[in-house]
């Protein structure tokens, strides 16, 4: 059996909510059980920035990462688009 993550090690080691990197996309849905857990957290209040976009969909969790989601619901398509524009704009330097 594994041990349990030691959270406050991680939370430390990158700066919890805060974390701080280059190029880092955060797709997170707002039907989501583990939503807290992520920079869209309720109070939070966190902004999205051209380096680490923070944007939201109507999904639950990873429903964004199926790409045929896209195709019944249009929030995750617009995730799934600035994902790609995110991506593309950061490869063009």
């Amino acid at each position: 059996m594994p041990t349990a993550p030691n959270v406050n090690e991680t939370n430390a080691a990158y700066d919890g909510w805060y974390v701080n990197v280059d190029r880092l996309f955060f797709a997170n849905g707002l039907r989501d059980p583990w939503r807290e857990a992520t920079v869209s957290a309720d109070g939070l209040g966190r902004s999205s920035t051209p380096w680490q976009p923070i944007v939201e969909g109507d999904g639950f969790h990873c429903s964004d990462l199926l790409t045929g989601n896209a195709e019944v619901d249009s929030t995750i398509a617009t995730v799934q688009a600035d994902g790609l524009a995110a991506m593309a704009a950061w490869l063009e330097g």
